[in-house]
């Protein structure tokens, strides 16, 4: 048994996840960042395990670009998804809807999905609490769903009527990112030059030409820039500045309890997800 693992990670959650399911694998396997790395080969593995954070209710347009190039194999082989997001809503069940369609025309079958809440790197900050609790059951929730798809129990997410075409719409997000991201501004009396967000843009959009950083037309708004930026100097994201998220989580055990920055929002969609999933996680246990 040999799989193929490919991802794509803005501010690292998606890795995060990868990282999780790799431990709980026992056979050889290949890691692929669609990013940097060549298009993988899927004659010569098994199974195919595919990592990505939902952007706009879609999976990332690199994945869609990177799984594109796979070229059709004759033996069919099965897939295997585990995607993120901020808010565990049921119209993130079609992200992968457009990412199936490509696989199907190259031989290879979507077998199983799983949705796992991950802190947000946009709209607004989780607190360390909350991150460090959907850290944790991602962790024992990831190793419960890798055995169940090793032994062959596959779990397809439960589709609604109009998610195709709901995706459809969202997917407007890969291009509303490119003429969104030539619009962030920094703040020069902060910024110190130290030219991180310049080597760590996944789209290599940002540059610093003339003593100005100037941004393209090739941004994906993950906001890496942002959320790593040592002294947050970014001053303007655009139409979504209120959205600014800086200085990333530290995910570290914490017992304190911190309330939420804006509790009434997605609250019973989060208090459905902890007491699912931490249920099931106690009852693995037994």
């Amino acid at each position: 048994m040999k799989a193929a693992l490919i991802y794509f990670t803005g501010t690292g959650n998606s890795k995060r996840i990868l990282e999780f399911a790799k431990s709980n694998i026992s056979f050889e396997c290949d890691v692929f960042d669609v990013i940097k790395d060549e298009v993988v080969d899927m004659s010569k593995y098994d199974c195919l395990m595919i990592f990505y954070p939902i952007y706009g209710f879609n999976a990332p347009k690199p994945i869609i670009d990177y799984v594109k190039k796979i070229q059709k194999i004759d033996e069919n082989k099965k897939c295997l998804v585990m995607k993120n997001s901020g808010e565990h809503l049921f119209w993130n069940n079609g992200s992968s809807l457009h990412l199936r369609n490509i696989l199907k025309r190259r031989n290879i079958s979507l077998v199983s999905e799983y949705h796992y809440l991950m802190p947000y790197s946009f709209i607004f900050r989780h607190t360390d609490f909350m991150a460090y609790r959907m850290i944790s059951v991602a962790e024992k929730l990831i190793a419960l769903d890798m055995k169940d798809f090793l032994d062959g129990k596959y779990v397809k997410i439960k589709r609604f009527f109009g998610d195709s075409l709901f995706a459809l719409i969202l997917r407007i997000q890969w291009w509303g990112g490119r003429f969104n991201g030539r619009f962030y501004k920094i703040d020069q009396t902060k910024c110190i030059k130290c030219m991180k967000c310049v080597r760590d843009c996944p789209a290599q959009n940002i540059e610093f030409k003339d003593d100005k950083f100037k941004f393209g037309k090739k941004c994906l708004m993950c906001q890496k820039c942002v959320m790593y930026c040592p002294k947050d100097a970014f001053k303007s994201l655009g139409f979504f500045t209120s959205w600014k998220v800086n200085k990333p989580y530290s995910f570290v055990e914490t017992h304190t309890f911190q309330k939420e920055a804006k509790p009434r929002y997605c609250k019973k969609n989060y208090q459905r997800y902890f007491e699912m999933f931490e249920k099931k996680i106690e009852e693995s246990k037994k």
